[in-house]
């Protein structure tokens, strides 16, 4: 008995095609989301470094509070980015998924 199991040859044909759509998208996702992080960086920093200068420039010594504006300002745009670079890409992998499926893409 063999532990094989056969598989049409249009349906192996089939699931490469759509394997090699799902990595394309997920490569397009990945460059998506580190374009958001960086470009939401800057933008996180200064956020975080006026709030922590507001909050508490007077309060401690320099560095403390550009240290903290810093630092939650880059969890911020990673955060950030990384919600942005995946819902400006999830109708690419819904694509993919109505593809393997068998349903047209743009009919919904």
């Amino acid at each position: 008995m063999s532990g094989e199991v056969a598989i049409p040859e249009d349906v192996a044909e089939r699931f490469e095609d759509s394997l090699e759509r799902e990595h394309e998208a997920e490569r397009d996702l990945l460059k998506a989301i580190v374009k958001s992080i960086l470009v939401s960086l800057p933008v996180m920093i200064g956020v975080f470094l006026l709030l922590a200068a507001i909050a508490f420039s007077d309060k401690v010594e320099w560095y403390v509070w550009v240290s903290f504006g810093v630092g939650i300002g880059v969890i911020g745009a990673v955060l950030l980015g990384a919600l942005a670079g995946a819902t400006l890409n999830a109708h690419k992998l819904d694509e993919v998924d109505r593809i393997a499926d068998g349903v047209d893409p743009h009919s919904v």
